[in-house]
Formats: C-alpha cells, sequence, structure tokens
C-alpha cells in the first residue's frame, strides 16, 4: 500500500514524518508532500532534509484572499503530483487541498487532527472518511464542523504523543544558553485565519516578564519575519529573539518556564513536564483545558495576572517543576501509543 501524507506546518511535520517512519518500517510506500512556508522552508532544507519532501504550492499570506489564491493554485499543482503517484490513501491534518485531490480521485482520506475548531475543517472532515482524534475531544465538536459520528475515531493520547514517545532531549539546541535558566516564550499564531490578535501586545507582555527574570534569560521563538523584527525593536537586547525555526521540544525540555501563545509546543511543555502558562488569546481548544484540568497548564491572558504568576512560580521553581514532572509522568501512564489506532484504520482500508 501506498500512503501519501500531506504536510502544511511545523506540527503536522513532525506528526507525519513519525508515521511515515514507523509504517515504513512496516514496509509501505510513503508519499510526503508540503508547501513553501517560512514556518517550515529552513526544517525542510536542514533537519528533515532527507526525508525527500516534495514541495508544491506556498502558503498564502496572512489575508484570507491570498491564502484562498494559494490553495487554488496549490490543488492544480499538487494534482499533477498525486496523479502520477498513484497513492491508496491520503493522510492530511485538515489539508483542504489533499482532502478535495483525495476525494475527487476516489482515494480514501484519513483526517487526524485534535483542532475540530480550525476553519479547515469545514471543508476536509465531510470529505473524510475516518476522522482520527484525541479522546478528550467530544465527537460533538466534529459533528459540528460536518462529519457523521461513525467516521469518528478517538485514540487515549494527545497528539504530541505521537513523536514524543521515547524522546530525548539534545543539548546541542542550547548554545550559549543555560538548562533551567532561560524562559521560552512561543509567540501567537497572530496571521492564522482564526486568530485575531496582534504582535505588539504579546512582544509588550514578553517585555514586561523579562524585567522580572532575575539573571534568568528571555528566549522569544518568533514565527514569522515582521514578529522577529518588531520584538528586537522593542526588546533589544533584553531578549534572545530566535527567528527561524528549529525542533522546538529539546528547547522546551531545557526551560525553566514555557510561555505558549499557541497549542502544540504548549501540549508539549506539559507532556514534558515543564510548568507550562498558556496565553492563548482566544477561547482554549479542548485538549488545553484537559491540561488545564490535570493542572499541567495555566491558561491566563490579563497581563497582569501573568506577572503575579510568573513571580510567584520563580519563587518556588524547583518545586514548581518537581510537581509538574510528577503530574506528567501520571499522565503519560495513563496513555496509548495512537499509531496503533492510526495503523488499525489503515488496514482496514487495505
Amino acid at each position: 500500500m501506498r500512503i501519501w501524507m500531506d504536510i502544511l506546518s511545523p506540527k503536522q511535520l513532525l506528526l507525519f514524518t513519525s508515521l511515515a517512519e514507523r509504517f515504513r518500517e512496516l514496509g509501505y510506500s510513503i508519499l510526503l508532500t508540503s508547501r513553501r512556508y517560512i514556518q517550515l522552508d529552513e526544517l525542510l532544507e536542514t533537519s528533515f532534509h532527507e526525508w525527500g519532501i516534495i514541495r508544491v504550492g506556498e502558503w498564502g499570506g496572512g489575508s484570507l484572499e491570498g491564502k484562498l489564491r494559494a490553495s487554488v493554485e496549490r490543488m492544480r499543482l499538487l494534482l499533477d503530483v498525486v496523479a502520477g503517484e498513484r497513492p491508496d490513501l491520503c493522510l492530511s491534518s485538515g489539508s483542504p487541498e489533499a482532502a478535495r485531490i483525495a476525494y475527487g480521485l476516489g482515494i480514501p482520506h484519513l483526517l487526524i487532527s485534535d483542532t475540530p475548531h480550525s476553519p479547515v475543517n469545514r471543508l476536509t472532515a465531510p470529505l473524510s472518511k475516518r476522522i482520527l482524534t484525541p479522546w478528550v475531544i467530544p465527537i460533538r465538536e466534529w459533528v459540528e464542523v460536518g462529519a457523521s459520528r461513525g467516521m469518528i475515531t478517538r485514540y487515549r493520547a494527545l497528539d504530541p504523543c505521537f513523536w514524543l514517545r521515547g524522546f530525548k532531549p539534545d543539548k546541542s539546541v542550547l548554545g550559549d544558553l543555560e538548562e533551567g535558566r532561560y524562559i521560552l516564550f512561543r509567540m501567537p499564531e497572530t496571521q492564522a485565519a482564526y486568530m485575531r490578535a496582534g504582535d505588539r501586545e504579546f512582544i509588550e507582555l514578553a517585555k514586561k516578564i523579562g524585567e522580572i527574570l532575575g539573571g534568568m534569560r528571555l528566549v522569544m521563538l518568533c514565527r514569522y519575519v515582521e514578529q522577529a523584527e518588531l520584538a528586537r525593536r522593542i526588546l533589544g537586547e533584553r531578549a534572545v529573539i530566535v527567528d527561524r525555526l528549529v525542533p522546538g521540544a529539546s528547547l522546551i525540555a531545557f526551560s525553566a518556564v514555557f510561555i505558549g501563545g499557541g497549542g502544540t509546543m504548549t501540549q508539549e511543555a506539559s507532556l514534558l513536564g515543564v510548568p507550562a502558562i498558556s496565553i492563548y488569546p482566544g477561547e482554549l481548544p479542548t485538549v488545553l483545558k484537559f491540561l488545564e484540568r490535570r493542572k499541567l497548564l495555566i491558561h491566563l491572558r490579563d497581563p497582569g495576572a501573568i506577572i503575579e504568576t510568573m513571580t510567584r512560580l520563580l519563587k518556588r521553581l524547583d518545586a514548581v517543576r518537581d510537581s509538574w514532572r510528577r503530574r506528567a509522568q501520571n499522565l503519560w501512564r495513563s496513555l496509548e501509543d495512537p499509531f496503533h489506532v492510526v495503523l488499525r484504520e489503515v488496514e482496514s482500508l487495505a
């Protein structure tokens, strides 16, 4: 069987290469496609260059019209690739182009996603043969975007479990950073179609956090050139600005505290036992609400409350980290290997 996986984001790169590795070990043939995108380009050309991922089309920028035009053009280009490769099955995590092409060519599409709230799922869920999702997500959230109940299979794991199982942090990513002596701040995805928040407010928050860190350093992970340029103007030398994509799990693992405006790295921090504060500007996604209930995540939006909480955490950081780590270990013991659920669904369509 030949399986096609379409990769649109850094999270999906981690998800689908981890799946591809295990499927290849079982003798499956794999086709990996992606797109040109500032958040993916460097990873595809460095850490993941040996995978032979075919890049087709590009990201459409921050505007809705730009995204739509890029999607239409990418679908046209991607069809030529897929028709020539003739895969038997398609996996995506909400790729409108992959779902539409798979439907048009009669290829079963399996949607693996923990974000039913993402706008793309109104396009991808109804075209999918199966939807695979974490058990903490209510089935109704998928029904609301066009799925039928019989399509949905849930695994008892969170999505980062696909690539964090057996993970060992790599200290070579630290450079001149000292283990446990920096706060990692991940900027939100402010150019996503579902996000209506600006960069400046988050960078101003980071500036306030930097003022209470004492001897610790502030490391800011930016998603876009515009974010990095604004961060440098506001923060100057008071923070380490990272304007390129690096495999983040090791940076998270060695940080003292993680502050995140998105979903994936926030989940990674919680699963790695790193004290995590979510500054997600909208309603918290279901998977993050679950981690909040397990006391592996604190969700705050008010800048004053964030500074107050950070001050409190830093005063007893060793004890906080120990308790966070224990809770993370307890959670891992209750989770399954989600690959086996994906494999079962794939084999049922073979």
